[in-house]
Parts: structure tokens; C-alpha cells; sequence
């Protein structure tokens, strides 16, 4: 988090994952979000893995909230 409040002064929009592909590593997103915030910026989820079923982003302050349907909620493909 201190790497990401350093780089956020002048930025519209922070992009977050979480958690992360391939290493599926949390963020905190409502420290995340709150430091967004409080400079204006918007910020963006890609909730694809977790899903809205096991995490709900909207709660946690995030502003959009964006899923891939071809990944966990469809079976990763598989289907």
C-alpha cells in the first residue's frame, strides 16, 4: 500500500486485483480505496477470480466492479 500511495497523486483511476492471477494474493481493499478517495480517483476491480459469490468489492468501497465470464463463472472454460 505505501508503493500505491505514492504513485497516486495526479492519477484518475486506480485498477486493482483481487485477488491476483496466478498468485491469488489479496489486496486490502478498503485501505486501497480509501486512499483513492481521498485524492478523487476512481477505483476499478477485475473480480474475476473471486467472483461476486465469494467477494463483494462494491462493500469494500470499490467504485466499478468488472468480472470475466470465462473464467471462474463459467468453469474456467471448461465447459
Amino acid at each position: 500500500p505505501d508503493a500505491v500511495a505514492a504513485a497516486l497523486p495526479g492519477a484518475k483511476l486506480l485498477y486493482l486485483e483481487s485477488p491476483t492471477s496466478m498468485m491469488f494474493e489479496l489486496q486490502d481493499l478498503e485501505h486501497l480505496t480509501r486512499l483513492a478517495k481521498e485524492q478523487g480517483i476512481v477505483t476499478t476491480i477485475d473480480n474475476s477470480w473471486a467472483t461476486p459469490v465469494f467477494q463483494k468489492p462494491i462493500s469494500h468501497g470499490v467504485d466499478l466492479v468488472l468480472h470475466s465470464a470465462s473464467k471462474y463463472l463459467s468453469g474456467h472454460s471448461d465447459t
